[in-house]
């Protein structure tokens, strides 16, 4: 329930591999309504296994705009809100959706279902993972989905 206090996050930033952007537990827990009183070597954990994923998920994409001059994601050309720029912003999207999907399971564990319903469901955790694997395909320049004969 909404007591007018401002949320308390936890503030512990993550040092990327200097193309993708340093991330911010605390972004996480804000952006994906993430429990304040969740563990947090619990999120840390799964923040940090989404970014190795969609990193590695990336490696030929990182490596193409290396090769076209660009040291950082953040430097490459492109549609931006404020200093945030359209491949920083889908990669995020990617990891934190990744991110709370493995974490669909704590909200069953931690006796999260009344104050958080149906973020357990595998349904939730399946739509999460479509929404990374969305925004990672835009990432490498590919549509929705493609058709291939067999």
């Amino acid at each position: 329930m909404f007591s007018g206090k401002p949320v308390d996050y936890q503030d512990a930033p993550l040092t990327n591999n200097g193309f993708w952007p340093d991330l911010n537990l605390k972004d996480f827990q804000a952006q994906r309504a993430l429990p304040p009183d969740m563990d947090a070597d619990t999120l840390a954990q799964a923040l940090l296994a989404a970014v190795m994923e969609v990193n590695a998920d990336l490696v030929s994409v990182e490596a193409k705009h290396r090769a076209k001059g660009y040291a950082t994601a953040a430097s490459v050309p492109g549609v931006m809100m404020g200093q945030l720029n359209g491949l920083c912003a889908q990669y995020m999207k990617a990891v934190f959706a990744r991110g709370k999907a493995d974490l669909i399971g704590e909200f069953a564990t931690q006796g999260r279902r009344e104050s958080h319903p149906g973020q357990e469901s595998p349904e939730t955790r399946n739509g999460l993972l479509a929404e990374a694997s969305i925004a990672i395909r835009q990432i490498k320049g590919l549509k929705r989905a493609t058709v291939s004969k067999v």
